[in-house]
């Protein structure tokens, strides 16, 4: 293992400039054209005087995007995520091209099949980036499909070994989240006890199958062995169980690993259409909690037994931020008296309440809500479960 708390790891090669892992020419043809399509549409929209580069995120950008064989030939699998890479612009002017660009996805998507999304980076603050895992990986793996080959030359280094362990904390915060979104829907009466139509349902599993990939990095984070792509992972993830024993210490992870890495790049949904979604939420909860737990402990030095103590503001989740802006985030989204009711708080980036109420949220589905999770997401007492997951989840939708 890592000493406490790091998440040391050696420096990846640069990725491939493939669009997919292992797609042939025609599957490599299809997201080129799409990309062409995409990047078309992107300069018309955006003044040339503001746009400086359309940059491809994810697991296009690396080089290990998924992909489906369809009566149509092979389409994309994954969504297509972008930065646009903008200079010169004023709040108003983003407001604008934020809608703009919002409109122009909403068209390009039926077009190519999957879901677009743009997201604003400004040209000037490339310079003063923080290090982070997106970040990071940003600029390790990604391709820009329009404008400025080097833009991202700009950032500062981004060593994945000084990568701080809150980093890896967040990413299991957004995953759990989903298997929050996953549990909401199951609680909902309309869906008959978990019943789910094809489309329902593979949303439902792509979201498991996200969460397990967390927590394979959060594994090889913990271990010192963290690595950006999904073929490194999982080889070190193999090698990690045959040194530590059959199961490498992480019980169901690995079995669900490979499962998840398969859908990634193969998807096969249909291989589940037996599957009961609640037998398959609580295997891969049970995953992901004692991996929270576990990388938890790692990053604190201590061991993580009592997940309402943990929930509370006494221990730390490792949220960077100045103390202004968490005083500032807090006051806006909880109130002018949350200062006096919850002084501790009100001190930490708000993302942490989120942080320490998932694991009891997503334990704990009925009435009453447990106290602590109340208390962290700023709600009264005799608030449902089905509140507290609404409130829980539009914080996310900030704090994410």
């Amino acid at each position: 293992m890592a000493k406490p708390g790091a998440v040391a790891c050696d420096e990846p090669a640069a990725p491939s400039r493939r669009w997919t892992l292992d797609g042939d020419a025609a599957v490599e043809a299809r997201i080129a054209a799409d990309q062409r399509l995409i990047a078309r549409a992107v300069t018309a929209a955006v003044p040339a005087e503001h746009l400086v580069a359309l940059v491809l995120m994810g697991g296009y950008g690396r080089g290990e995007g998924g992909f489906v064989l369809t009566a149509d030939g092979p389409a994309p699998f994954n969504d297509y995520d972008y930065f646009v890479v903008v200079q010169g612009t004023t709040p108003t002017i983003r407001a604008g091209l934020q809608r703009t660009l919002a409109d122009l996805a909403h068209d390009l998507e039926p077009r190519v099949g999957v879901e677009v999304d743009f997201a604003l980076l400004r040209a000037e603050r490339l310079p003063r980036a923080e290090l982070s895992l997106m970040h990071a990986e940003m600029r390790w793996g990604h391709r820009v499909v329009a404008g400025d080959e080097r833009v991202l030359d700009a950032t500062p280094d981004m060593p994945f070994r000084r990568l701080p362990p809150g980093e890896l904390t967040r990413l299991l915060l957004n995953r759990g989240a989903l298997l929050l979104l996953n549990r909401r829907r199951l609680n909902t009466p309309a869906n008959g006890g978990g019943k789910l139509d094809a489309v329902a349902r593979e949303v439902f599993f792509k979201y498991l199958f996200k969460a397990v990939l967390a927590c394979g990095d959060a594994r090889l984070g913990a271990a010192g062995r963290y690595h950006p792509s999904y073929p490194t992972k999982l080889e070190r993830l193999e090698d990690l169980a045959a040194r530590d024993g059959e199961d490498g210490g992480d019980g169901d992870l690995l079995a669900l690993y490979r499962l998840a890495y398969r859908h990634k790049f193969r998807p096969a949904f249909d291989e589940l259409s037996d599957a009961v979604p609640a037998q398959w939420q609580a295997r891969v909860l049970e995953v992901w909690l004692e991996t929270l737990r576990a990388f938890e402990a790692h990053r604190l030095g201590r061991a993580v037994t009592d997940w309402r103590r943990y929930c509370g503001a006494g221990t730390p989740k490792g949220q960077r931020s100045t103390l202004v802006r968490s005083v500032g985030v807090t006051l806006r989204d909880f109130g002018v008296l949350e200062p006096l009711r919850r002084p501790r708080r009100t001190l930490r980036y708000p993302r942490e309440r989120l942080i320490g109420a998932l694991p009891l949220l997503l334990t704990s589905p009925g009435n009453p809500l447990e106290h602590c999770v109340a208390e962290a997401l700023g709600l009264p007492a005799e608030t449902t479960w089905q509140q507290a997951a609404e409130r829980f989840l539009a914080l996310w939708g900030r704090y994410a």
